[in-house]
This record gives C-alpha cells, structure tokens and sequence, in this order.
C-alpha cells in the first residue's frame, strides 16, 4: 500500500510538473509586423491608400483573391459563369459566408459596395476602377441614370449578376482589388462613419479589426465568423506602425517583431546574404509627381529637363544601395503583350536614360526662357519616410548641382502630404504606384479623367479616348497599341519624373510559415503558422 501510494504521489507531482511546461511551451499564434505608416481610412472603397492594403486583405475577401502561391482562385464566390460575348459575368457565392458580426454575407452586400464606390458624392478614389468597366456606371457616376441601369444585379442573396461596358480580359484581377471588396450593407447604412467606430467595425475575412492606436499599430484578431475559420492558424496580427526604419530593424533584432514590410536602404548590403531577408519584385513604379499648373513647371520643357538631368544609377546604387531598375516609362516591367514583347521594352524611354544629361538639359531650359537657371526655385515635397527623405535630398542636389536651380525641401504627415497632393500645393512631390492588377491600366488609369486620385493639374481628352479605346476593343494587340499611345501622350509631356521600378526588400523571421506578399503587393497572411522557436 505505501509502495502504490508513493507511486500514485510520485506520478501525479511528475504530471504537475510536466503540464505547466507543456502549456508554456505552447506557441503563440500571434504575428508581428512593421508597417510604416498609418492608413487614411478603413473604408475598402474610399481609399486606395497602400498603407491600407494590409488591413483589407486580411479583413476583407472579394468575389476573387490570392491564394499563398499568388494565384488568382475563388473567393467570396465558389463559382462564376462568363456569357459567350465576354460582357455577362454571373457570380455565385459560398453558402454559409459571415460577416464578423454573424450577420450573412449576401450578393446585396457587393452590389450595395459598389454602388457607394460609384456616387460621386461618397468621394472615393477608386471610383474609376469600377465605372470604367460596368456598363452603366459611369452614367451614374455623372448622375445621367438610375441605379437600376448599371450592370449590378443581386438577383438573390447568392447570386450577383455583372454587366460589362466591354469585355475585358484582367476583370478578376480587378475584383481582387479591395475597391471590389464588400462591405455590410446592415451596418453601414446605418452607421456611416462605421470605418471609424472600430468596436462595430465589420469585415468578412479571416481577420476582424480589434483596435487601433494612430501611430502605434492597428491590431487584428482571428475572425471566427469567418466561413474559412478552421483553416486559420493565426490568432492576432499585430501591424506595429514604424515610421522611421531603422528604428523598426532594432526592434526586429531585438526580437519584438517577426517581419518588416521594409528595411532601411543603407542595411540591405548587410543583411541581403540572411535566410530571413528576401527581395520580392514588384510591379511597381517609384517616381515624383509635377505640378503642371505651377509657375515654372507648367512649361513642359523645364519637366523635362528636370527628368533628364538625375543620374538614377548614382541614386539606386550609391545612395539606396537597392537592386532597383532605372526607370524610363510610367508602365513597369512584368507585363506581357500580346506578340510576347514586355510592355515596357516595347514602348522605350522617351529618352530618359540611367544617367544624367547635364547638356541637354540646360538646353531645354534655356529653350524654356531660363538662360540662368539659379533664378528658379522649386519646392521639393515628400511625406515622412526616411528613404524618401534620401531621395529627396539626392534630387534637390543634382538639381542644384548639375542646373543651378534653388530647392526647398519640405515634409509632411501621409495624411497631410496626400490633401496637399490634392490641392496642387507643391511643385515636385514624392509618389509611386504599387499596381493591385498585372496590366498597364493599373498605371495608367491613375491620371486618366477630371478627378483622378493623385492631381498633377494635367488634362487631355486624347488621353482619356485613347484608354476608353483600349477598354472597348476586343483585339488584345490593338488594346496595347491603344495603351502605348496613351503612355507616349503622358510621358512625351513629362507629367511625372519616373526613377525607379523596384523589389521590395523585406525580412521576415524563418519561423513564421506560409506567407506571401505579391508582385502586386498583395499581402496574403491568412496562411500563417508560427512554428515553435
């Protein structure tokens, strides 16, 4: 009896012993991440602020989306039927699907999305996203017909019907966009300001906003409504907001974070030879914006002399440090054309090349009325971001250096930055485009209309025909044509100092599995698993 008691004590402090350990060995499914910056809003269809694009892609799910090998598969929609002339696309949802309220997902909910994206009074950026391909809604757009003319149909709470304009060949490569994405009709026509009320705030990923703290971090917790659920591991995702790079390395190293969405250029030379350092290529255009309306920029000759006069090697590889590809054209390479040519080789450099043309540059200004070039003063404007900060002090210096000219550099907030952008209150302004579709339209159409989301102050309705032309033809080598066209009228006039197409340099910890960040910089974190470590 003593014997079997002592046994019975000595198994049950072994067990008391060995659990605790087992529970603290237990590991968290919690990921950390820098991003770096605050996003202007939460709302999928005003915005098309990247900063925000981490949040909508892990909250949010289209009809459509990416997968964790960057392909393009179903989403919100199990299914969908495309009519013989291309122009009918008939969606047929999940069965089951929840917002992160428990209230059902419904094809009202996608059409009641883009009905708001398409009134002008709602004020979104993308609008153009979507009443350049419906038929229809750019009519309503521009208040010349009902909402029962656009070509969005919730024909049942399963089923959304979608009349195209024209057919065109990249539509699900758009409807992975977050401007596609739903939102709660019950709630958000009630509460209009429900993006910024984020204890009721409602999304139909794998993921639900919990908090957010304005230049701290926006926190996400697992979405168990989410009709996916069993198959997220991830129980949190923590975006901690890093506006300063080097600051978020440390904190990396220091083990408080498992990835950045960004290192600082000056450290990628050391750390590029890590296993947890990756160089992801992007579809992407880094370049600075003129203002076209400004005194002394309103003269195409002085936008071009500006652009021909940087040396873009000196600046990527002395000063970044990045294995960036000189930039020439506003379209980036990675797209295919029809005859197999990339877009970009096909359409040349409009005579921008990767080092400077001094000469010719003070030619054209010269040409412009400037014979003495240190009678020009341009403020150089960019928001807060310490690489940005280095490319615009390498630009004011190689203007004043190479040109004479007199630069004010100036910084901003995003969100004080964008509203200048808006209100022309610049004369060179720091910008890129990080395309959410593989296709020159996602470059291009960014400065097409009266009221596009960055204001350069430039117009031309050639410009905007050309677009419409490529959109309305079913000849995909004629659409490219169309779409050279439209690019030779915009960058013949300089409207932008294209620097660099880039990759971008991130780290992430080898112990966070199955993630995936696009050559769209669609960042697909539903996958996740953190292994023990």
């Amino acid at each position: 009896m003593k014997k079997g008691m002592a046994l019975l004590l000595g198994l049950a402090l072994l067990a008391a012993l060995v659990l605790p350990m087992a529970v603290c060995a237990e590991t968290e499914q919690i990921f950390r991440y820098a991003v770096t910056d605050d996003p202007d809003s939460f709302d999928p269809g005003y915005t098309l602020n990247s900063f925000a694009g981490p949040v909508f892609y892990n909250c949010f799910v289209g009809l459509v989306r990416y997968n964790t090998d960057s392909e393009l598969v179903p989403g919100a929609a199990a299914s969908w039927d495309v009519s013989d002339d291309g122009l009918v696309w008939t969606f047929h949802l999940n069965e089951g699907m929840k917002w992160s309220n428990g209230m059902p997902v419904t094809a009202g909910d996608f059409a009641y999305a883009w009905q708001r994206v398409i009134t002008p009074e709602f004020g979104a950026a993308g609008a153009y996203m979507i009443y350049n391909y419906i038929a229809g809604a750019q009519a309503y757009y521009n208040k010349e017909c009902a909402w029962e003319d656009v070509g969005i149909k919730a024909l049942d709470d399963l089923t959304l019907e979608v009349t195209l304009a024209s057919p065109c060949s990249y539509f699900t490569a758009l409807l992975a966009t977050w401007t596609y994405m739903p939102v709660c009709e019950a709630v958000v026509s009630e509460n209009p300001d429900w993006a910024t009320d984020y204890d009721n705030y409602v999304s139909n990923g794998p993921f639900a906003l919990e908090s957010y703290r304005m230049g701290e971090g926006i926190y996400l917790v697992k979405n168990e409504n989410y009709w996916l659920a069993d198959e997220v591991k991830l129980e949190r995702i923590n975006f901690m907001i890093f506006q300063d790079l080097t600051t978020a390395l440390n904190a990396y190293e220091a083990g408080e974070l498992d990835g950045l969405t960004r290192v600082p250029s000056s450290s990628i030379t050391t750390l590029r030879g890590r296993d947890d350092f990756y160089s992801i290529t992007q579809f992407s255009n880094t370049y600075w914006m003129f203002n076209t309306k400004s005194e002394v920029l309103s003269n195409p000759l002085v936008r071009e002399a500006l652009a021909i006069s940087i040396d873009r090697t000196a600046l990527i590889e002395d000063v970044l440090q990045a294995s960036y590809t000189p930039a020439s054209g506003h379209v980036p390479y990675g797209y295919i054309q029809t005859d197999g040519q990339d877009f970009r080789e096909a359409g040349g450099n409009y005579g921008i090349t990767e080092t400077a043309q001094v000469d010719r540059a003070l030619e054209l200004l010269a040409e412009a009325g400037y014979d003495d070039p240190s009678q020009i003063t341009i403020r150089v404007c960019y928001y807060t971001s310490d690489t940005v900060k280095k490319v615009a002090e390498v630009l004011a210096s190689m203007w004043e250096t190479n040109l004479g000219i007199h630069c004010e550099i100036e910084s901003s907030e995003w969100s004080v930055f964008y509203s200048e952008i808006l209100a022309l209150d610049y004369d060179v302004a720091a910008m890129g485009d990080a395309a959410t579709y593989l296709h020159p339209m996602a470059f291009l159409q960014t400065y097409q209309g009266n009221n596009p989301p960055l204001e350069t102050g430039w117009r031309s309705e050639e410009y905007d025909s050309l677009l419409a032309a490529a959109l309305s033809t079913t000849d995909p080598e004629e659409a490219d044509g169309y779409l050279h066209a439209a690019e030779d009228l915009f960058m013949n006039d300089y409207v932008l100092l294209p620097l660099y197409y880039g990759s971008t340099a991130m780290m992430v910890k080898d112990y966070v599995s199955n993630w995936t960040i696009t050559g769209c910089a669609v960042e697909v974190f539903d996958g996740i698993e953190i292994l023990e470590h």
